[in-house]
Protein backbone atom coordinates (compact mmCIF):
# COMPACT_ATOMS: atom_id res chain seq x y z
CA UNK A 1 0.00 0.00 0.00
CA UNK A 2 1.47 3.34 -0.65
CA UNK A 3 1.08 5.45 1.97
CA UNK A 4 3.39 8.52 1.63
CA UNK A 5 1.93 11.95 0.94
CA UNK A 6 -0.04 13.16 -1.69
CA UNK A 7 0.20 16.28 -2.46
CA UNK A 8 -1.93 16.23 -5.32
CA UNK A 9 -4.75 15.65 -2.50
CA UNK A 10 -3.58 18.47 -1.14
CA UNK A 11 -4.51 20.10 -3.65
CA UNK A 12 -7.92 18.72 -3.98
CA UNK A 13 -8.28 19.39 -0.56
CA UNK A 14 -7.64 23.76 -1.01
CA UNK A 15 -9.76 23.39 -4.00
CA UNK A 16 -12.99 22.10 -2.19
CA UNK A 17 -12.31 23.85 0.70
CA UNK A 18 -12.51 27.30 -0.85
CA UNK A 19 -15.33 26.42 -2.38
CA UNK A 20 -16.61 24.92 0.64
CA UNK A 21 -16.12 28.64 1.65
CA UNK A 22 -17.93 29.81 -1.31
CA UNK A 23 -21.20 28.10 -0.35
CA UNK A 24 -21.48 29.29 2.79
CA UNK A 25 -21.58 33.02 1.78
CA UNK A 26 -24.84 33.62 2.08
CA UNK A 27 -24.81 36.85 -0.08
CA UNK A 28 -23.45 34.40 -3.40
CA UNK A 29 -26.06 31.59 -2.27
CA UNK A 30 -28.73 34.38 -2.93
CA UNK A 31 -27.02 35.48 -5.99
CA UNK A 32 -26.52 32.39 -7.96
CA UNK A 33 -28.81 30.12 -5.89
CA UNK A 34 -27.70 26.85 -9.11
CA UNK A 35 -24.37 27.61 -8.59
CA UNK A 36 -24.13 26.47 -4.89
CA UNK A 37 -26.41 23.62 -5.38
CA UNK A 38 -24.29 22.11 -8.28
CA UNK A 39 -21.22 22.56 -6.00
CA UNK A 40 -23.43 21.25 -3.24
CA UNK A 41 -23.51 18.01 -5.31
CA UNK A 42 -20.09 16.68 -5.43
CA UNK A 43 -18.62 18.72 -2.85
CA UNK A 44 -18.63 16.77 0.52
CA UNK A 45 -19.22 13.84 -1.58
CA UNK A 46 -15.53 14.47 -2.84
CA UNK A 47 -14.23 15.07 0.63
CA UNK A 48 -15.38 11.90 2.18
CA UNK A 49 -13.98 9.78 -0.49
CA UNK A 50 -10.61 11.45 0.70
CA UNK A 51 -11.11 11.36 4.11
CA UNK A 52 -12.39 7.76 4.05
CA UNK A 53 -8.93 7.18 1.86
CA UNK A 54 -6.36 9.00 4.09
CA UNK A 55 -7.70 7.23 7.54
CA UNK A 56 -5.16 4.73 8.58
CA UNK A 57 -6.79 2.14 11.23
CA UNK A 58 -2.98 0.47 10.94
CA UNK A 59 -2.77 1.59 14.85
CA UNK A 60 -2.67 0.65 18.33
CA UNK A 61 -6.10 1.63 20.00
CA UNK A 62 -4.51 4.84 21.88
CA UNK A 63 -3.07 6.22 18.89
CA UNK A 64 -6.61 5.94 16.72
CA UNK A 65 -8.09 6.97 20.23
CA UNK A 66 -5.82 10.07 19.98
CA UNK A 67 -6.49 10.80 16.12
CA UNK A 68 -10.34 10.80 17.21
CA UNK A 69 -9.81 13.19 20.00
CA UNK A 70 -8.33 15.65 17.78
CA UNK A 71 -11.71 15.39 15.99
CA UNK A 72 -13.87 15.11 19.04
CA UNK A 73 -12.83 18.33 20.99
CA UNK A 74 -12.78 20.69 18.14
CA UNK A 75 -16.37 19.10 17.24
CA UNK A 76 -17.31 19.57 20.83
CA UNK A 77 -16.12 22.89 21.13
CA UNK A 78 -17.61 24.90 18.29
CA UNK A 79 -20.82 22.61 18.35
CA UNK A 80 -21.49 24.02 21.58
CA UNK A 81 -20.11 27.73 21.16
CA UNK A 82 -22.28 27.89 17.89
CA UNK A 83 -25.01 26.54 19.56
CA UNK A 84 -24.86 29.43 22.19
CA UNK A 85 -24.35 31.96 19.42
CA UNK A 86 -27.50 30.42 17.91
CA UNK A 87 -29.57 31.66 20.73
CA UNK A 88 -28.52 35.53 19.79
CA UNK A 89 -27.90 35.11 15.80
CA UNK A 90 -29.09 33.35 13.00
CA UNK A 91 -26.97 30.48 12.47
CA UNK A 92 -27.90 27.29 10.07
CA UNK A 93 -29.36 24.26 12.78
CA UNK A 94 -29.67 26.62 15.82
CA UNK A 95 -31.18 25.74 18.95
CA UNK A 96 -34.14 27.72 20.68
CA UNK A 97 -33.20 26.34 24.17
CA UNK A 98 -29.90 26.07 25.91
CA UNK A 99 -30.26 22.74 28.18
CA UNK A 100 -28.19 19.51 28.64
CA UNK A 101 -30.60 17.58 26.77
CA UNK A 102 -31.09 20.00 23.79
CA UNK A 103 -26.95 19.67 24.13
CA UNK A 104 -26.50 16.50 23.72
CA UNK A 105 -28.93 16.24 20.71
CA UNK A 106 -27.51 18.70 19.17
CA UNK A 107 -23.78 16.69 19.51
CA UNK A 108 -24.51 13.63 18.97
CA UNK A 109 -27.78 13.55 16.28
CA UNK A 110 -28.16 16.67 14.69
CA UNK A 111 -24.85 18.74 14.66
CA UNK A 112 -24.94 22.26 13.77
CA UNK A 113 -23.20 24.63 10.76
CA UNK A 114 -20.71 22.85 8.97
CA UNK A 115 -19.78 20.61 12.12
CA UNK A 116 -21.55 17.41 10.66
CA UNK A 117 -18.71 16.53 8.73
CA UNK A 118 -16.58 15.93 12.50
CA UNK A 119 -19.16 14.00 13.22
CA UNK A 120 -19.51 11.96 10.22
CA UNK A 121 -15.68 11.58 10.59
CA UNK A 122 -15.74 10.11 14.47
CA UNK A 123 -18.70 7.56 13.76
CA UNK A 124 -17.30 6.51 10.33
CA UNK A 125 -13.99 6.25 11.77
CA UNK A 126 -14.80 4.57 14.72
CA UNK A 127 -17.43 1.70 12.90
CA UNK A 128 -14.30 1.18 10.48
CA UNK A 129 -11.57 0.62 13.33
CA UNK A 130 -13.28 -1.71 15.29
CA UNK A 131 -14.81 -3.45 11.85
CA UNK A 132 -10.94 -3.69 10.95
CA UNK A 133 -9.52 -4.62 14.13
CA UNK A 134 -11.45 -6.96 15.10
CA UNK A 135 -11.23 -8.90 12.19
CA UNK A 136 -7.09 -8.43 12.25
CA UNK A 137 -6.03 -11.93 13.11
CA UNK A 138 -9.13 -13.62 11.44
CA UNK A 139 -8.89 -16.12 8.34
CA UNK A 140 -11.62 -12.80 6.99
CA UNK A 141 -10.11 -11.74 3.55
CA UNK A 142 -10.51 -8.33 2.27
CA UNK A 143 -13.38 -8.67 0.66
CA UNK A 144 -15.43 -10.15 3.18
CA UNK A 145 -13.98 -7.44 5.75
CA UNK A 146 -15.36 -5.07 2.92
CA UNK A 147 -18.41 -6.29 3.36
CA UNK A 148 -18.88 -6.60 7.26
CA UNK A 149 -18.12 -2.83 7.43
CA UNK A 150 -20.84 -1.52 4.68
CA UNK A 151 -23.35 -4.12 6.90
CA UNK A 152 -22.48 -2.36 9.93
CA UNK A 153 -22.92 1.07 8.38
CA UNK A 154 -25.93 0.13 6.67
CA UNK A 155 -27.16 -1.56 9.89
CA UNK A 156 -26.00 2.08 12.13
CA UNK A 157 -27.88 4.60 9.79
CA UNK A 158 -30.57 2.64 8.85
CA UNK A 159 -31.37 1.87 13.04
CA UNK A 160 -30.08 4.78 14.78
CA UNK A 161 -29.59 8.29 14.56
CA UNK A 162 -26.06 8.79 14.60
CA UNK A 163 -24.87 8.20 10.92
CA UNK A 164 -26.34 9.04 7.34
CA UNK A 165 -26.22 6.31 4.63
CA UNK A 166 -24.98 8.64 1.82
CA UNK A 167 -22.27 9.92 4.33
CA UNK A 168 -21.47 6.53 4.95
CA UNK A 169 -21.55 4.98 1.29
CA UNK A 170 -19.25 7.93 -0.19
CA UNK A 171 -17.21 7.49 3.29
CA UNK A 172 -16.97 3.65 2.36
CA UNK A 173 -15.51 4.09 -1.27
CA UNK A 174 -12.78 5.91 0.23
CA UNK A 175 -11.97 3.01 2.72
CA UNK A 176 -11.90 0.20 -0.75
CA UNK A 177 -9.69 2.34 -2.62
CA UNK A 178 -7.23 2.53 -0.32
CA UNK A 179 -7.60 -0.87 1.24
CA UNK A 180 -7.83 -2.48 -2.55
CA UNK A 181 -5.94 -0.14 -4.91
CA UNK A 182 -3.42 1.28 -1.96
CA UNK A 183 -2.67 4.28 -4.36
CA UNK A 184 -5.13 7.49 -4.55
CA UNK A 185 -3.97 8.19 -8.10
CA UNK A 186 -5.04 4.85 -9.42
CA UNK A 187 -8.72 5.91 -9.40
CA UNK A 188 -8.78 8.82 -11.48
CA UNK A 189 -6.85 10.07 -14.88
CA UNK A 190 -5.81 13.59 -15.06
CA UNK A 191 -7.64 15.51 -18.08
CA UNK A 192 -9.67 18.45 -18.38
CA UNK A 193 -11.92 16.73 -21.13
CA UNK A 194 -13.54 15.10 -17.58
CA UNK A 195 -15.17 19.09 -17.42
CA UNK A 196 -17.22 18.32 -20.01
CA UNK A 197 -19.04 15.74 -18.37
CA UNK A 198 -18.95 17.02 -14.86
CA UNK A 199 -20.47 20.07 -16.49
CA UNK A 200 -23.34 17.73 -18.13
CA UNK A 201 -23.93 16.47 -15.11
CA UNK A 202 -23.90 18.97 -12.70
CA UNK A 203 -26.38 20.75 -14.88
CA UNK A 204 -29.08 18.13 -14.54
CA UNK A 205 -30.77 19.42 -11.25
CA UNK A 206 -33.16 15.83 -11.16
CA UNK A 207 -29.62 14.15 -10.83
CA UNK A 208 -28.35 15.87 -8.15
CA UNK A 209 -29.23 13.21 -5.32
CA UNK A 210 -26.02 11.72 -3.84
CA UNK A 211 -28.17 8.21 -4.30
CA UNK A 212 -27.57 8.88 -8.05
CA UNK A 213 -24.61 6.84 -9.56
CA UNK A 214 -24.20 10.56 -11.57
CA UNK A 215 -22.78 12.20 -8.57
CA UNK A 216 -20.30 9.52 -8.32
CA UNK A 217 -19.46 10.05 -11.74
CA UNK A 218 -19.14 14.28 -10.55
CA UNK A 219 -16.64 12.84 -7.86
CA UNK A 220 -14.49 11.16 -10.07
CA UNK A 221 -14.48 13.66 -12.96
CA UNK A 222 -13.64 16.34 -10.54
CA UNK A 223 -10.31 14.47 -9.40
CA UNK A 224 -9.70 13.65 -13.09
CA UNK A 225 -9.42 17.76 -14.24
CA UNK A 226 -8.91 18.77 -10.57
CA UNK A 227 -5.56 16.74 -10.60
CA UNK A 228 -5.00 18.00 -14.22
CA UNK A 229 -5.53 21.81 -13.05
CA UNK A 230 -2.68 21.40 -10.19
CA UNK A 231 -0.26 20.32 -13.42
CA UNK A 232 -0.75 22.83 -15.69
CA UNK A 233 -0.76 25.48 -12.58
CA UNK A 234 2.73 27.61 -12.14
CA UNK A 235 4.86 26.41 -8.81
CA UNK A 236 3.39 29.46 -6.96
CA UNK A 237 -0.26 28.99 -6.80
CA UNK A 238 0.75 24.64 -6.74
CA UNK A 239 2.89 24.98 -3.37
CA UNK A 240 0.01 27.73 -1.94
CA UNK A 241 -2.91 25.42 -2.49
CA UNK A 242 -0.75 22.55 -1.12
CA UNK A 243 -0.77 24.44 2.63
CA UNK A 244 -4.08 25.29 2.38
CA UNK A 245 -4.58 21.36 1.30
CA UNK A 246 -2.57 20.39 4.43
CA UNK A 247 -4.58 22.80 6.91
CA UNK A 248 -8.15 22.13 5.81
CA UNK A 249 -8.82 21.26 9.18
CA UNK A 250 -8.39 24.62 11.08
CA UNK A 251 -9.70 26.45 7.98
CA UNK A 252 -12.98 24.21 8.39
CA UNK A 253 -13.32 24.48 12.36
CA UNK A 254 -12.86 28.84 12.07
CA UNK A 255 -14.06 29.36 8.61
CA UNK A 256 -18.00 30.42 9.69
CA UNK A 257 -16.64 32.99 11.80
CA UNK A 258 -15.75 35.17 9.17
CA UNK A 259 -18.25 34.05 6.74
CA UNK A 260 -20.44 35.14 10.05
CA UNK A 261 -18.35 38.64 9.48
CA UNK A 262 -18.70 38.96 5.73
CA UNK A 263 -22.50 39.39 6.45
CA UNK A 264 -21.80 42.86 8.33
CA UNK A 265 -19.05 44.09 5.69
CA UNK A 266 -21.46 43.36 2.61
CA UNK A 267 -22.20 47.19 2.07
CA UNK A 268 -18.57 48.16 1.61
CA UNK A 269 -18.70 46.08 -1.57
CA UNK A 270 -21.81 47.82 -3.01
CA UNK A 271 -20.66 48.72 -5.73
CA UNK A 272 -20.55 45.30 -7.35
CA UNK A 273 -23.79 43.65 -7.83
CA UNK A 274 -22.55 40.59 -8.87
CA UNK A 275 -21.04 40.09 -5.61
CA UNK A 276 -17.87 38.55 -6.86
CA UNK A 277 -15.89 41.02 -5.41
CA UNK A 278 -17.49 40.48 -2.00
CA UNK A 279 -17.31 36.51 -2.76
CA UNK A 280 -12.87 36.97 -2.97
CA UNK A 281 -12.62 39.29 -0.35
CA UNK A 282 -14.45 36.47 2.21
CA UNK A 283 -12.62 33.42 0.90
CA UNK A 284 -8.92 35.05 1.50
CA UNK A 285 -10.41 36.40 4.84
CA UNK A 286 -11.58 33.02 5.65
CA UNK A 287 -8.23 31.61 4.61
CA UNK A 288 -6.13 33.89 6.15
CA UNK A 289 -8.42 34.56 8.89
CA UNK A 290 -8.35 30.77 10.02
CA UNK A 291 -5.00 29.54 9.58
CA UNK A 292 -3.98 32.99 11.74
CA UNK A 293 -6.37 31.70 14.54
CA UNK A 294 -4.82 28.25 14.33
CA UNK A 295 -1.02 30.27 14.51
CA UNK A 296 -2.11 31.87 17.31
CA UNK A 297 -3.30 29.08 19.55
CA UNK A 298 0.22 27.44 18.59
CA UNK A 299 2.41 29.96 19.67
CA UNK A 300 0.18 30.59 22.44
CA UNK A 301 -0.07 26.38 23.30
CA UNK A 302 -4.02 27.11 23.03
CA UNK A 303 -3.99 24.45 20.31
CA UNK A 304 -3.59 22.20 23.36
CA UNK A 305 -7.44 22.58 23.76
CA UNK A 306 -8.23 20.93 20.52
CA UNK A 307 -5.59 18.18 21.85
CA UNK A 308 -2.89 19.38 19.53
CA UNK A 309 0.48 20.16 20.00
CA UNK A 310 0.23 21.95 16.63
CA UNK A 311 -3.06 22.44 14.53
CA UNK A 312 -0.92 24.32 11.40
CA UNK A 313 0.89 21.83 9.42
Amino acid sequence: MNTKHNNTIDFMRAVLIVLMILIHIVNFGTLYPGIKDGILTFLMPSFLVITGYLINVDKPLCKFGTYLMRIALPYVIMVTGFALLSLYLPVRGGIEHFDIPTLCHTLFVTSIGPYWFLHAMIVCGTLYYATFRLTANTCIGIVSRLALLATVMIVVSQYTPFLSLRNAAYYFIGVVIRVSLGNFDSVYRKSLLALVPFALLISQRDLHDWGTLSVLACVMCFFCFCASIEQLSPACLRHTMHYIGRNTLPIYIFHPIFTMLAKYILPIFAFDPTGLTHAAATIILCLVGSIGIGWFMDRTRLSYIFGKRNIIR
